[in-house]
């Protein structure tokens, strides 16, 4: 079977660091926001360009708490992309403000920030930019946009690494959300995320907030929850963010690849605009057309191929009565739904295996 994501070469090739960093962790007795928490917390700073980083439990929550800093309340709203992983919008949702959607590019499958200047109104708390699948959203265009005093929270799940005119997404906006979830850039072996800022004051009080509150073991002093970025998952961070670079790279050198072994008239890969730096966390592509029957020919051949996101967030059932009547029209993310696939790729993935999959697809169009 090829995969569209397989993570155990990844393991292989990184084991003896990855168990050396585990046993170290197990050896010291100490799991819960200790020595390695810390470190990784200042080696992620470092990397993305930032003063300060808070690690907590998931990507999820690394949105959620800086939208809380924000001081969001119910009613405000909160301006992003309908075509992003649902805990873009849950967390939204969670603080209580309302999503605001912008349509697409229908090439780089980003929110079209054309569309920015006319959704602001007087609720307008935040600007939630998705650097979706490795592509970067132009946050310096924002800025422009809305001026100084809006929050913008980037979204750095999918984008560990890549770049806006040489700067770090996740460096530009007030705060940036990073998930770690196993199948990420810089993947854990679990749930994981952090947040990162240049905002020493809310990164102290997120430090707070992400255990109850808590300055000692008897003290409280603001409002809280329970959102840790455990030991063992930093110290396996810390092993593969000394990696990421590298993996990145051959992300890239591998989406070259494709595109040279894809059939151009049937497959378009996500497009990527001048000054932008892609990390390429999922090869996706709209196809010429059958998108559906070219999953069941390529599942027959054992080739899984996957859709993200197959429809609009405002077209989720568990999510639709946040819009009600109200949901907006959305024709390039309905168009995109219906025609956009996600190849296999992974940075140790070996180019026959992607020789195979091009093949395949050849096959399927007659090319």
């Amino acid at each position: 079977m090829i995969w569209r994501c397989d993570l155990v070469p990844q393991y292989e090739a990184y084991k003896p660091e990855i168990d050396a960093a585990i046993q170290q962790v197990l050896m010291s007795g100490r799991y819960v926001l200790a020595e390695n928490v810390a470190a990784f917390e200042q080696e992620f700073s470092d990397y993305v360009g930032v003063k300060h980083s808070v690690g907590v439990n998931s990507g999820t929550d690394a949105l959620m708490m800086p939208l809380w800093m924000c001081g969001i309340e119910r009613g405000d709203e909160v301006i992003t992309t309908p075509f992003t992983a649902i805990p873009t919008f849950s967390a939204i949702r969670h603080i209580g403000a309302k999503p605001i959607f912008l349509d697409l590019e229908p090439d780089t499958f980003l929110m079209n920030l054309d569309q920015l200047k006319s959704k602001i109104t007087e609720r307008t708390k935040a600007i939630v930019p998705v650097h979706l699948f490795g592509n970067a959203v132009d946050v310096e265009q924002i800025r422009d946009i809305v001026g100084k005093d809006m929050f913008i929270v980037e979204d750095c799940a999918q984008s560990h690494g890549a770049k806006v005119r040489g700067k770090m997404t996740g460096s530009m906006g007030n705060f940036a959300a990073f998930s770690f979830y196993p199948t990420k850039n810089l993947g854990a072996y679990g749930d994981g995320g952090l947040v990162a800022t240049n905002d020493k004051d809310a990164a102290d009080l997120m430090k707070k907030r992400r255990m109850y509150g808590m300055i000692s073991k008897d003290e409280f002093v603001t409002d809280g929850i329970n959102t840790r970025l455990d030991e063992l998952q930093a110290a396996i961070l810390r092993v593969k963010l000394r990696h990421l670079d590298a993996m990145n790279k051959r992300r890239q050198e591998l989406a070259a690849i494709y595109a040279d072994l894809l059939p151009k008239e049937h497959i378009k890969p996500q497009a990527v605009r001048e000054g932008m730096e892609s990390v390429w966390h999922v090869y996706s592509a709209t196809v010429s057309g059958r998108r559906d029957e070219l999953l069941q020919f390529l599942e027959s051949r054992n080739i899984q191929a996957n859709v993200y996101y197959p429809m609009p967030t405002t077209k989720q059932k568990g999510y639709i009565a946040a819009f009600g009547e109200g949901a907006p029209a959305l024709p390039v993310t309905e168009h995109l739904s219906k025609h956009i696939i996600a190849l296999p790729f992974y940075p140790e993935m070996d180019v026959k295996i992607m020789e195979t999959v091009a093949k395949a697809i050849r096959e399927f169009y007659g090319v």
